[in-house]
């Protein structure tokens, strides 16, 4: 919190009204409570993905939104010491997206639930979100904070799933021309009011239910008999869109939401206030947000798109030099060698210094360590082999370093525990090598993954990938940590032969398939990225031929391996190692199947006994031959882009390529399985598939 505030007062001009963060844990251990503080559980994994900060989490009975890190400073308060995620090559890919103030990686706050038998849990703090409730049982619709008619209810401590609101003393729907209802009066369950309004900048707001029913839009918006009107919401069945109608008790006024969903009904919205109800803030009167406003479902897929970095956990190489122990130092937080002065400082640091860190350093000698400290601090010159630092994020600069280790795999057969870290060369089939030239089983792989923010309305790849449509995670917008994750798992690699992938590419590149392809990423990029973003051009967000040849084989693999791994495909994830040589890079043209999880323990080794010589060469010929033929062929082998067409794939649908978003990097993009295998697809679309000679060899036998 400290940090935060010193950043927070260096700005000159006020970016944001900031609101008071709410402190879910301050006075509940000596105030006695009848309810229990928690509300739920998500697993480390969904809070970067699908239930992170600023998005609207849906629980049984109730809403809620997990708050900033301003926020999560107060859990880690009563935690202790947050634990960290110490790898120096995703800590680089988050400074360049967020800043270089970002100083740690930390893993989310949590205690086990026996450690807390006796006070409050500690756990991610969210509050209620969106505050405005219905009573199911007589359509009153309020908000929390300025009514009490409605409580909170969660009595069960071990059924955080009960956690809701009721309305208490609710008598039911009245009847028509009465304001009451007749039934008798008990508790009924009051659920989230599911209308609000966002912003193409990342806001998100309440919907305004007093004010729009009131003809706000048109110079009303307040009610002529009641300062605070009653309002009740009434919902219908209709094949025509949503039937709900807003009315006010006092003045009997009424207006159903349908308005806003036809043409020009934005218009009737009010000016976005600017607010990030995570933080919470407001924009100020004298730089009021000017972005567009629209109306919002609760739990839209478009009310929340993450951002995030993932990068794989490398071993150090046998030969360390200083620029390779100071990347190591550079990543650790930057009071760690704030008291080493000298070398004499350094060797009491090696015997009473954190144990996770000091075990960073096993086998490097005090003078080694020394030199790369001095080295971080810029005290003293690395050397020739210092590796250059980009001017600006690439993604393919977090994949080089990967891609360098599992081509290599001979360096790593005896485990290296820091990194959680085992590979072992097996033998290429003989059918497989026409195209195959490597592959590799990991026995043991850590990925590391790290939230830096989250996208309304446009994905971060609609915008061009712009770090300054990243909704910002603290007060201050500049973040000294952010969330992190580490997962363990196993996997099997592939490398293709470069001289074949190449001849085939260069082929592909002149075809008329590839060609369709281009033209119709120029119309998706045109189309579909935000108005409010920065011009972009699209033959730079187009991979090459074969990005798509190794992307459609991935995903052929990753379904066949489920039938036999013990995973579900869901499980599977894919990631791609497939650009084409340039001045300032070599080729890569390989695959990386993993599954992984968050549990200490890793995974069960099913997916990595798929890597021997014999069960991949059958995964492989399956994969094949279940590709020649998709159950909506002809149409799905025929499929290219034309006229004014822009989807990113070809000959690929769910029956035979698409699987599920959390295996596939990009979204089910850039798939064709003409560039896999040699489809019937007609004379004029006519490919030969990069994997083709591997299906004849297989026949051949």
């Amino acid at each position: 919190m400290t940090e935060v505030g010193e950043t927070t007062a260096v700005v000159q001009e006020p970016i944001t009204v900031a609101g008071e963060v709410a402190d879910p844990f301050g006075d509940l251990d000596d105030i006695p409570s009848k309810n229990n503080s928690r509300v739920g559980s998500v697993r480390p994994s969904s809070l970067l993905y699908t239930s992170g900060i600023g998005a609207t989490v849906d629980m049984p009975h109730l809403a809620v939104m997990p708050q900033g890190l301003d926020a999560w400073e107060l859990a880690y308060s009563r935690q202790g010491k947050p634990q960290l995620v110490l790898v120096e090559r995703l800590l680089t890919a988050v400074r360049g997206q967020l800043g270089h103030q970002v100083d740690e990686l930390r893993q989310p706050p949590w205690v086990p639930e026996k450690a807390y038998e006796s006070g409050t849990p500690i756990g991610i703090p969210t509050r209620v979100f969106p505050q405005w409730l219905r009573c199911t049982g007589c359509d009153l619709l309020a908000p929390i904070s300025e009514s009490k008619k409605f409580e909170f209810v969660n009595k069960s401590k071990h059924r955080p799933d009960k956690a809701q609101f009721v309305h208490k003393d609710c008598k039911g729907r009245p009847k028509k021309g009465q304001k009451l209802g007749t039934l008798d009066a008990r508790p009924r369950l009051a659920v989230p009011a599911r209308y609000l309004i966002a912003c193409t900048d990342g806001h998100l707001d309440e919907f305004p239910y007093v004010e729009w029913l009131h003809r706000a839009d048109e110079g009303g918006g307040k009610c002529s008999k009641a300062p605070k009107p009653e309002l009740r919401m009434v919902e219908w069945r209709s094949n025509l869109g949503p039937q709900v109608t807003i009315r006010c008790v006092a003045c009997d006024l009424s207006r159903n939401i349908a308005e806003l969903t036809r043409a020009g009904g934005e218009k009737m919205l009010p000016n976005c206030r600017g607010r990030h109800p995570h933080l919470p803030t407001y924009a100020p009167k004298n730089k009021p947000c000017e972005a567009e406003v629209r109306l919002m479902l609760l739990g839209a897929a478009n009310q929340w798109f993450p951002a995030s970095v993932s990068v794989l956990v490398l071993p150090a190489r046998k030969h360390l030099t200083p620029a390779d122990i100071a990347v190591t130092v550079k990543g650790l937080p930057a009071p760690t060698f704030i008291d080493v002065q000298s070398l004499e400082d350094l060797i009491g640091w090696r015997k009473y210094g954190p144990k996770d860190v000091r075990a960073l350093f096993e086998g490097v000698s005090d003078d080694a360590l020394w030199q790369a400290i001095l080295v971080a601090r810029g005290q003293a010159v690395a050397g020739a082999d210092a590796a250059a630092t980009p001017l600006s994020f690439d993604p393919i600069t977090l994949l080089e370093p990967e891609w360098d280790t599992l081509v290599h795999p001979e360096d790593f057969e005896s485990e290296d525990r820091k990194a959680g870290f085992r590979v072992r060369p097996v033998d290429v089939a003989s059918a497989l090598q026409p195209v195959t030239s490597h592959v590799v089983a990991v026995e043991r792989v850590k990925k590391a993954n790290a939230f830096i923010g989250f996208t309304r309305i446009d994905a971060l790849d609609r915008v061009g990938d712009a770090p300054s449509r990243i909704a910002p995670l603290v007060q201050s917008g500049k973040p000294t940590w952010v969330p992190a994750t580490e997962d363990r798992g196993e996997g099997v690699f592939l490398r293709f032969d470069e001289d074949a992938v190449r001849a085939w590419e260069s082929e592909v590149l002149e075809s008329k398939v590839w060609q369709a392809h281009m033209a119709a990423n120029e119309r998706n990029v045109k189309r579909r990225q935000s108005l409010t973003a920065v011009e972009m051009i699209a033959a730079d967000r187009m991979p090459p031929p074969r990005y798509w040849a190794l992307h459609t084989m991935s995903h052929l693999l990753i379904r066949e391996m489920a039938m036999s791994s013990g995973y579900g495909s869901a499980s599977l994830t894919e990631r791609l190692y497939a650009w084409r040589e340039t001045d300032e890079r070599k080729p890569a043209a390989g695959i990386l199947i993993a599954t992984t999880s968050p549990d200490s323990e890793g995974t069960l080794g099913g997916l990595v006994d798929l890597a021997r010589t014999e069960r991949l060469a059958s995964v492989f010929q399956d994969a094949l031959r279940r590709a020649e033929r998709c159950s909506s062929d002809p149409i799905c082998a025929h499929r290219v882009p034309s006229g004014q067409e822009d989807f990113l794939h070809g000959a690929a649908c769910h029956f035979c390529v698409f699987v599920s978003e959390t295996s596939c990097e990009k979204a089910n993009r850039f798939l064709d399985r003409r560039f896999a295998l040699t489809l019937n697809a007609g004379p004029e679309h006519v490919v030969d598939g990069l994997f083709q000679p591997v299906l004849a060899a297989f026949g051949a036998k």
